[in-house]
């Protein structure tokens, strides 16, 4: 018997909106993936015909695992002209509340321009294969059963302008993880990162005055009311994380000969971004956890692990960094904005106050830096860079709860098939975004658009043989 699975995640599939000065370049029409997806899916049914016809018969499964942020409605921030619902004045400036209703408006504009993305997975499906859909942080609005009732609509009506029909188990949506015993465990891999973890990823709604609305983590948030007014900057890169220099070759390269204006968007976005978690976590710690047990008892019956393993694979999870206040405001650049803003003002008080000369300019041009490289040094602690280094040695413990050969996560967008443990790989399948050669907005950066095919297959006992690259 053969099962094969191809994994892909983070396509974060967006509205396009082209502009001439570069705004928002990730967006434009040129770095759409619709048609690359489409060639690798049809690769995958076209080169194993073995497989495909022990699929048909029952013996083994073609599947297509959507690894989480395939969709990115973080970045869609239009609104209709005339909503059918209330709409605040803050989400006309930044970005539509992640609520059911407006998340269903946001994943229409999406697929409207996307037709091919829905022939494809219609394809795919219609070929006798499945579809395993698990959510991530940035299309975590599949949450709501509105949301997913207008992607399977879609894809079944492209089914039926082909007199196909939707089977019921042809797409499932996954909360959290897709496991298949002894062969492979995925989820997107967002809870190992406490800038994009949910507190309670499985209930992650809050009520706001008569609006069910996600409890978006701090990640979700900053693109929310920061990257999309920020639009000069990249996203789905760390382009964005720069020194004070590089900010301010930046601005003058971006914003000094134009309307839009970074320092605003960023002070005020990143007191918004503040704002909003604090009050999250208020929310959810009113709410409890009470609910959060069932939902992990669900989750054990739908996999069939034990409630122990789930357990455990739940507290391998970080919590969101709303419990570290700190590094929320060292993040935005605050605590070193407030720094600059001191030692300026020390400086002008050293000039006006009758005291020698030298001390005037010794303190300014000495102990000031000094202060600031001795407080850098001190400050140090987990960053995005450094998470990313700890998440295979949370894969190998996620292997070692569950059995599996196989590990699958996304989220990074750092490609990786590194072995973990003796007959045990984890993998991360990067990203399809478009992520540019040296910053420049032209040309994608090579070795991107990742995927991973994964075979399992008995000999004289269960084997794993797996297919890892990009398709450029």
């Amino acid at each position: 018997m053969k099962n094969r699975y191809l994994f892909v995640s983070d396509l974060h599939l967006c509205d396009v909106e082209n502009h001439a000065d570069g705004w928002k370049a990730y967006k434009r029409s040129e770095f759409v993936v619709d048609g690359e997806f489409d060639g690798l899916v049809k690769r995958f049914m076209k080169e194993q015909p073995r497989e495909i016809e022990a699929c048909k018969g029952g013996e083994g499964k073609l599947t297509l695992v959507l690894n989480g942020d395939i969709f990115d409605f973080d970045l869609v921030d239009s609104v209709p002209a005339d909503p059918p619902w209330p709409v605040t004045q803050l989400e006309r400036s930044r970005c539509l509340n992640a609520s059911a209703p407006k998340s269903v408006y946001k994943l229409k504009k999406i697929l409207a321009d996307h037709p091919l993305f829905i022939k494809t997975l219609a394809a795919f499906i219609s070929a006798g294969h499945r579809v395993v859909y698990i959510m991530g942080n940035h299309d975590r609005e599949f949450h709501f059963k509105e949301v997913q009732e207008v992607l399977t609509g879609a894809i079944s009506l492209e089914l039926d302008a082909g007199g196909k029909s939707l089977a019921g188990d042809a797409i499932r949506y996954e909360p959290w993880f897709y496991y298949v015993p002894g062969e492979i465990y995925a989820e997107h891999g967002n809870q190992y990162d406490y800038y994009s973890s949910f507190q309670y990823l499985l209930v992650p709604e809050v009520k706001v005055m008569k609006e069910k609305i996600l409890a978006l983590p701090m990640g979700n948030l900053s693109n929310r009311y920061l990257m999309c007014r920020m639009g000069f900057f990249n996203p789905f890169s760390t382009d964005f994380i720069l020194n004070i220099f590089s900010y301010i070759r930046h601005w003058v390269k971006y914003y000094m000969f134009s309307r839009r204006n970074l320092f605003l968007n960023w002070f005020f976005g990143s007191f918004l971004v503040m704002l909003e978690l604090i009050k999250e976590k208020r929310r959810l710690i009113i709410r409890g956890p009470s609910e959060y047990k069932f939902k992990l008892q669900e989750a054990a019956r739908d996999s069939g692990l034990a409630l122990a393993s789930v357990i455990k694979l739940g507290q391998l999870h970080r919590a969101p960094i709303t419990s570290r206040f700190y590094r929320i405001i060292r993040e935005f650049w605050l605590d070193r904005m407030t720094l600059a803003l001191l030692m300026i003002g020390g400086t002008i008080a050293l000039a006006l106050v009758p005291i020698p000369l030298w001390i005037k300019l010794m303190v300014p041009l000495s102990a000031f830096p000094l202060f600031f490289f001795v407080y850098e040094w001190l400050a140090r602690g987990d960053s995005i860079f450094t998470i990313d280094q700890k998440i295979p040695h949370d894969a190998r413990k996620v292997a070692e709860i569950v059995g599996v050969k196989t590990v699958v996560f996304g989220h990074t967008h750092k490609p990786c098939n590194i072995p973990i443990a003796a007959g045990i790989s984890y993998i991360n399948t990067g990203t399809w975004a478009p992520i540019w050669e040296s910053g420049e907005q032209k040309l994608p950066q090579p070795g991107y658009r990742n995927y991973a095919i994964v075979t399992s297959y008995w000999e004289q006992e269960r084997q794993m043989g797996v297919e890892f690259g990009s398709w450029c």
